[in-house]
């Protein structure tokens, strides 16, 4: 479960927002084949317009663990919806993949493609994100990503985007029970979207073991379309 609050500038103009996201994962690892499962629920507010937005999101994982390396799929998929005919949704695929530069150092990597839906208007993206975490203990985790795309709108034209953050993550008790924070910006060109993400949550590790181990069994955090991106949940 997690709290966000942020600042957007988009086409409307400058807003505050602030939401909350309930968010879980389930999956396997070790030599040979692995696979994860991701879900979550929750909502975001921006006052200023008056828009209060209900948002799903579903990932499903499957790759291949070589000696250091993972190499996979994914397919994802994200929905906003603010009634009165103003939602977003969107589909992304593509493939993924991890690299351990040593027992503490991973490296994380995507590209994806998929199509969206803004209110009627329809939309393809296309992204690459790079990533690395680096674990200082087995349960204290830094991490941070950057990301560039393309939205093409079809006859209304195309335009650039990036994605950029911050993760840390701690598990300091004796309970399973782990702190996270982060911060996200997401701009698209030509558009006027800049977004500010600040979030801190708490998790409950159900392995029961360290953060190092249950990143292990659910590695990926792969950044999906445009709305989990928008509202700064990754």
């Amino acid at each position: 479960m997690n709290y966000n609050t942020g600042e957007s500038s988009i086409l409307l103009g400058q807003a505050d927002s602030t939401g909350w996201q309930g968010e879980g994962a389930v999956g396997f690892g070790g030599s040979g084949w692995g696979a994860q499962l991701n879900a979550a629920i929750g909502s975001q507010d921006i006052d200023d317009f008056g828009l209060d937005f209900d948002t799903q999101s579903a990932a499903g994982h499957l790759w291949w663990t070589g000696s250091g390396w993972r190499l996979g799929g994914v397919i994802a998929y994200g929905k906003a919806d603010a009634g009165s005919g103003i939602d977003i949704d969107d589909t992304v695929y593509g493939i993924e993949g991890t690299f351990d530069f040593g027992p503490n150092t991973v490296a994380f990597g995507s590209i994806t493609t998929g199509n969206g839906d803004f209110a009627g208007a329809d939309y393809d993206t296309t992204n690459f994100d790079v990533g690395l975490n680096f674990y200082s203990s087995p349960n204290i985790r830094f991490g941070g990503f950057i990301g560039t795309g393309n939205i093409d709108f079809g006859g209304g034209g195309d335009t650039d985007s990036m994605s950029y953050g911050l993760n840390a993550e701690f598990q300091p008790w004796s309970a399973p029970v782990s702190v996270v924070v982060g911060w996200n910006n997401y701009q698209i060109d030509d558009v006027n979207v800049d977004v500010d993400m600040f979030r801190i949550g708490a998790r409950w590790n159900f392995g029961g073991t360290t953060l190092r181990d249950r990143d292990n069994s659910t590695p990926f955090t792969t950044t999906t379309g445009v709305v989990n991106r928008t509202i700064g949940s990754w």
